[in-house]
């Protein structure tokens, strides 16, 4: 193993801070050695350029041509002229005798020029008697002792450069091996940092391409895979999400979820092995790819694989012993899907199966995506379709079930789309959410229902349907209160009804709804009994009112523990102050049954359908609750048959059964 394999991150940042100090020192070094080694250099060609032994040399001559000239003179050979220009040259040469070496006084030069100038003075007094034979020798002997003294001299100078210039050749030699050994170990020291600054940089970047909490290549790194798939025959990709995973975090503690997430992601990497890709591209959400001859097959097979593994393991959580996923799958052949293109497939096709209830495996087929392209372009219509005035507000009345005394009314929404004709709500609702329309239709259903509600009589309520987009709004509470006013309608008379899912999409649920009831606002709790976690909701926050879902209210016929479980509603809301509302009464058998079990308050088709504005009106005005006159004990006459319901609100036609979708 290397030693960048066995170093971790912080070992390696402290070996690149080591070689960086290193090579920072090396190149201070090898800069101060090359700067001496300069200055060797310079010393060397000085010490070789000049050569203060031919100055001396050539001294020796000129004293021995003077002597020569004086000698040639005595003997009648020469002429006066020429011994006084040799005897000039010697005396000039005393102005250019170098009496030092390389910068340092050579004492031995010094004496002898001093010597040589004695003796030129001596001269320069018997010039007038040289010609006398006895005064030229006496000249001459002087003169051979100095020329002896400089031949001396110029031996010893020679020695003596030689010396200097062997010192400077030296040092000059030490320094450059020196910086040859400071450069070879920069080389090297770079050298290694480079390789550390690379293996940092892949470590990097494989940090950025992995999962640090499974170890499962990201997004990031699924996105490159597309490389891999130009060309493929075949490519098969599915996108795998933990179903309630948020509620496992919340009740088990985030240290349990995470623990989830790491054993899937094992799980999944055993699962694909060498025949495929994993990688997690979310917080719960997977990804897996396979390519090749059968991609389809592979691919299901492993989400089949994973799906059984993991709903064998335990989380922990008594609340949520079995785990099960929701599978998107999408294939394509010869290229004719992009790898993005296919995980968009699969992640929808994965949302619908989430839609659906979780723990079941969508595939992508081309009927699927024209679904899909259908859902796109309605969200595309939705969120011009406020300002189009293509919304409708409808009105269900709420009831008494003992004597059927109308207590409100509930405001639903429909869409009159202009070519898709009417779209039902549980198909435009959660598309509204997805793209954050659903805001202005709520502040839009809102500021309607608050309109026709402000021509009502003061005892009859307005319930409307809150999304977990508009209440987690920083503003909801003021935008209610002003509505509230500008409508000039008793804050007691508006019933916010909100669903177990916008208590746990709102982080400030808590606040909202003290906000809200310090309005004087009623709060309903909506679809009760359908959630994760009816009971806890119960006990963290204070409702008004409970609806029962219509899912348990049409079975109590068929099915005794719905009954029981209606009981125990009622019984539960008695003891926390709360009003009942059933909702999808529909035969006067349920309504007998509800009104049994201690439900106050009943909805249904049984009492009326959606009605319009005017249709609501002409409702309240037939059973005596009129605006001109104060209210009067009066019952709703209940529909015989579907014909006589549907003469309620003959603009809306009769839909499937229970058909209520709420503004959520």
């Amino acid at each position: 193993m290397s030693l960048f394999a066995r170093s971790g991150p912080i070992g390696m940042r402290w070996f690149v801070a080591v070689l960086l100090v290193a090579t920072v020192l090396l190149a201070a070094l090898a800069i101060k050695t090359s700067m001496e080694t300069q200055s060797y250099q310079r010393g060397l060609v000085e010490a070789s350029s000049y050569n203060a032994t031919f100055d001396y040399s050539r001294t020796q001559v000129e004293i021995e041509r003077l002597a020569h000239a004086i000698t040639s003179l005595a003997e009648g050979d020469g002429t006066r002229a020429q011994m006084e220009i040799a005897f000039a040259v010697l005396r000039t040469r005393l102005d250019t005798l170098p009496v030092s070496i390389t910068g340092r006084p050579f004492r031995d030069a010094l004496t002898a020029r001093d010597e040589l100038s004695r003796t030129c003075d001596e001269i320069e007094a018997m010039l007038p008697r040289l010609a006398d034979q006895a005064v030229a020798r006496d000249a001459v002997e002087r003169l051979g002792a100095v020329a002896r003294r400089f031949s001396n001299l110029a031996t010893v100078s020679n020695a003596v450069q030689g010396d200097i210039v062997e010192g400077w050749r030296q040092r000059l030699s030490a320094s450059l091996d020196e910086l040859s050994l400071n450069l070879r170990l920069l080389c090297a020291n770079g050298l290694l940092l480079i390789i550390a600054l690379i293996h940092q940089k892949l470590h990097f970047r494989r940090q950025a391409l992995t999962d640090s909490l499974t170890g499962l290549p990201n997004r990031a790194a699924f996105r490159e895979w597309t490389g891999r798939a130009d060309g493929a025959r075949e490519i098969a990709i599915a996108v795998i999400d933990v179903d309630l995973f948020k509620e496992i975090n919340d009740d088990c503690g985030q240290q349990r979820g995470d623990l989830l997430l790491r054993r899937l992601g094992v799980i999944l990497r055993e699962a694909v092995g060498r025949r495929g890709e994993a990688a997690r591209i979310g917080g719960d959400e997977f990804a897996l790819m396979f390519i090749g001859d059968a991609a389809f097959e592979r691919a299901n097979a492993a989400c089949s694989d994973v799906a059984r593994r993991l709903g064998k393991a335990a989380v922990g959580c008594c609340d949520q012993p079995l785990l099960t996923l929701s599978v998107g799958l999408a294939a394509a052949r010869g290229g004719e899907r992009e790898l993005e293109a296919l995980l968009l497939d699969a992640d929808a096709a994965m949302y619908c199966a989430k839609r659906d209830g979780g723990n079941r495996l969508v595939v992508a087929t081309q009927e699927f995506r024209n679904e899909i392209e259908h859902r796109r372009q309605v969200q595309r219509d939705i969120v011009n379709a406020v300002s189009r005035g293509e919304f409708e507000t409808v009105f269900q009345p709420i009831v008494d079930t003992a004597d059927l005394r109308p207590q409100g009314f509930e405001a639903l929404l429909r869409w009159n789309h202009p070519t898709l004709g009417r779209l039902p709500p549980d198909f435009f609702i959660p598309l509204a959410e997805e793209n954050g329309a659903i805001i202005p239709i709520g502040r839009f259903v809102l500021d309607r229902a608050l309109t026709i509600a402000a021509n009502w009589p003061e005892a009859l309520t307005v319930s409307v349907n809150v999304s977990p987009l508009q209440l987690g709004e920083k503003g909801f509470v003021a935008d209610v209160r002003q509505a509230l006013e500008r409508h000039r309608v008793a804050p007691r008379r508006l019933i916010l009804e909100i669903t177990e899912t916008v208590l746990i999409r709102t982080a400030n649920a808590s606040a909202v709804l003290d906000g809200l009831r310090a309005l004087g606002v009623g709060i309903a709790l909506d679809d009760f009994g359908t959630g994760y976690a009816s009971m806890g909701y119960l006990r963290q926050y204070r409702f008004d009112k409970i609806k029962i879902d219509k899912s348990f209210v049409s079975t109590m016929i068929e099915e005794d523990k719905s009954a029981a479980i209606v009981r125990a509603i009622c019984g539960l809301a008695r003891e926390i102050s709360a009003t009942v509302v059933a909702e999808g009464i529909e035969t006067q058998q349920l309504l007998s049954l509800v009104a049994a079990s201690g439900c106050e308050s009943g909805q249904g088709y049984l009492f009326a359908r959606p009605m319009s504005a005017l249709h609501t009106a002409l409702f309240i005005e037939k059973h005596g609750w009129s605006s001109a006159a104060p209210p009067r004990p009066a019952t709703i006459r209940l529909a015989a048959n579907s014909s006589s319901v549907r003469a309620i609100g003959s603009d809306h036609p009769s839909g499937p059964r229970g058909d209520r979708v709420d503004v959520t």
